[in-house]
């Protein structure tokens, strides 16, 4: 397995283009010079930059308002171009909203959130969505911009056969009003799709796993889910169900009960609270996961023990993973990795040991990059079918 130890994959730093384009839509409207300082960027880099997204069409110069200087070449403003199509994503989670921009070439320009009250409804959602995209494209989404909204939300099994403009065998449950409110707010085709899954797919495309088309994604934290991408694939199965790693079964004697209906499954180990519940049985004090983290490091014997018993566990599910479906690429991300070494090594070792010889010296296993902003990095990448060959 390279780097055994699982030292984590340092993130593809963005393009010059991409740098400029995500500070042109943070700013609303600047000029090279500021460009040139929010950036560190040479001048040549920027206005090489700056030129090729002009003759892209991503952005549109204009000369400021009352440039006065009176001589020499007028100094230009620079902003997205409104009227270029544009490719969304959005995750809904239970206290935040979050939107990702991407332009017609692909190419990410920004990231946005907010947080929500847990009792919003889905129309106040779908609003702060819509505030979020227009700040992002610069205060304006005009008739026929967005070209396709990607949508990620939570819950196991939540998300089930809701295609691009609604085609495919929906059963009721939120996705289908959360895609109908999509669709008529942003007067564009939708998908929607689990968020965990989602999630691989920005890390896939803009994060640690850039580029690789094969890949297994988990995250450990209030619940373990995670997403398989095979030859540049997004597995969801026929019942929507691929990915959920969180209710792998392993617990089969006294297992404790599962929000899912099973027993002893790997959310009811690996979960942030279920973490801490075991903790707090043994006597640990701590109260959330960060101040775990810290009694691990001062070496309190109860946090070592359940977080090595935890890594153990969630090691040897992804190496039944790795056996079975030789992913190149190990990205793990959540919460939950906060508390460092106590968890990951015990982790990695049990994940060493049972992986088959054939697989271990090419799997690589990579510490998330994208955070917070992975699954809404992903519904863009969905339907902006960047990054990995055939996204959908």
């Amino acid at each position: 397995m390279t780097a055994p130890q699982g030292s984590a994959h340092a993130p593809r730093k963005p393009t010059s283009k991409e740098m400029v384009l995500r500070l042109v839509s943070h700013h609303g409207s600047v000029t090279r010079a500021q460009l040139m300082d929010l950036s560190g960027l040479p001048r040549t880099t920027v206005y090489d930059a700056v030129a090729a997204l002009v003759d892209s069409g991503a952005i549109t110069t204009a000369q400021a308002a009352g440039d006065g200087r009176g001589r020499g070449r007028p100094v230009e403003r620079l902003s997205l171009n409104p009227g270029r199509a544009q490719f969304l994503g959005i995750e809904f989670t239970r206290r935040a909203t979050r939107v990702a921009l991407a332009n017609d070439a692909c190419q990410l320009m920004g990231v946005r959130g907010a947080e929500e009250p847990s009792t919003a409804g889905w129309q106040d959602r779908v609003r702060t969505a819509h505030r979020l995209a227009r700040t992002l494209a610069g205060g304006s989404l005009g008739p026929g911009s967005v070209k396709g909204v990607g949508v990620g939300i939570g819950g196991p099994g939540a998300v089930r056969g809701v295609g691009v403009g609604g085609t495919g065998a929906a059963r009721p449950g939120p996705e289908v009003e959360v895609a109908h409110l999509v669709r008529e707010r942003f007067a564009a085709p939708v998908r929607v799709e689990r968020g965990y899954r989602l999630a691989a797919l920005g890390e896939a495309t803009w994060g640690a796993a850039a580029g690789e088309p094969d890949l297994l994604s988990v995250s450990l934290s209030r619940e373990v889910g995670g997403g398989l991408i095979q030859a540049g694939t997004l597995h969801r199965g026929p019942y929507a169900t691929a990915g959920e790693l969180g209710h792998v079964n392993v617990e089969r004697e006294n297992g404790r009960p599962c929000h899912c209906g099973g027993r002893g499954c790997l959310e009811t180990v690996a979960s942030s609270q279920a973490v801490l519940d075991r903790y707090h049985a043994c006597g640990g004090l701590a109260s959330d996961i960060a101040d775990l983290a810290v009694a691990a490091r001062n070496a309190e014997e109860a946090a070592c023990r359940v977080l090595a018993e935890t890594g153990r566990a969630v090691g040897g599910v992804l190496a039944a993973l790795a056996n079975t479906f030789a992913p190149a690429v190990i990205v793990i991300g959540g919460a939950l990795t906060r508390t460092g070494t106590a968890l990951m090594d015990p982790l990695k070792r049990e994940l060493h040991e049972l992986v088959v010889p054939t697989v271990r010296p090419h799997l690589s296993l990579r510490a998330a990059t994208l955070g917070t902003t992975a699954t809404a990095c992903g519904a863009v990448a969905l339907v902006a079918g960047a990054g990995v060959a055939n996204p959908a």
